[in-house]
């Protein structure tokens, strides 16, 4: 399932809403939000997921990959040959383009150093994992009370567990009801519980994120949509003939607009 661009909680404060009543009607108005941005960003997600794609080759030693930002490959052919990472910049293999971790990010190039893209009809597959990620986050559990922790979200509201490892690498195991030792659980808003079999431990955490400016994009249109119901069709009108006020019909406001256009993806496929 899709997580949402946002949260109830942060719509309802963007609205000033304190009551309950319309809580259905905003989940909805979010879920259909959420997928319009995505499928205005031409994005099939903008969360941590692993892609398998095939390109035709094009007898360069660059391949541009259509999804960002790439958080790593894990296998690359091109034929009948299966190419390894390069070890060092100039060596054999193949070299992924970094990401530096900051939204918006931009398409990133895998590059090859001892082979070229052979030309050739859908002759290249690759296998990478991209997303709005933060990785490996360092934590530490509390020694005390219940034992949780949030994490810092610094470029964008928490979406979806990633994974959490001690200091050493060793997987926790993620689970819905209590934790005990070497287990954790996410009861959602990037807050993280643990046993207390672990305080004090050091852990590493990864999850999916939602850019603040995609975010603030999707509750915006969730508040246009939602303020649409009592004016539907209604493009201007007269305050006691003094003044008049016009709407926009736009399903995509050019403001909106203009805050997602750094994170369309422009990629041919």
């Amino acid at each position: 399932m899709q997580p949402s661009l946002t949260t109830l909680d942060n719509t309802k404060a963007w609205l000033g809403i304190t009551t309950t009543g319309d809580d259905l009607l905003l989940y909805q108005l979010i879920a259909k939000a959420s997928r319009y941005i995505l499928s205005y960003l031409q994005r099939p997600d903008i969360f941590r997921r692993t892609y398998t794609e095939v390109y035709d080759g094009s007898g360069s030693g660059r391949q541009i990959l259509r999804n960002y930002p790439v958080l790593s490959v894990g296998s690359l052919a091109v034929g009948t040959n299966s190419i390894s990472a390069s070890p060092a910049f100039g060596q054999s293999g193949f070299m992924l383009e970094s990401w530096d971790g900051l939204p918006p990010g931009h398409p990133q190039a895998l590059d090859l150093y001892g082979y070229t893209f052979c030309r050739g009809n859908s002759n290249v597959a690759v296998t990478y994992t991209a997303g709005y990620a933060v990785l490996n986050e360092t934590q530490t559990v509390p020694g005390l009370s219940n034992y949780s922790i949030r994490v810092h979200e610094p470029f964008g509201i928490w979406a979806a567990d990633n994974g959490v490892t001690y200091a050493d690498g060793t997987a926790l195991t993620p689970v819905d009801s209590v934790p005990a030792a070497g287990q954790y659980s996410t009861p959602g808003d990037g807050i993280y519980q643990f046993s207390d079999a672990d305080a004090n431990a050091a852990v590493l955490v990864s999850y999916s994120f939602v850019p603040f400016d995609v975010e603030q994009a999707c509750i915006e249109l969730v508040a246009e949509r939602y303020n649409y119901k009592d004016r539907v069709g209604v493009a201007s009108k007269s305050l006691g003939g003094q003044e008049t006020v016009s709407y926009s019909l736009k399903a995509m406001p050019d403001h909106i607009a203009t805050a997602l256009q750094p994170f369309k993806r422009t990629v041919m496929v």
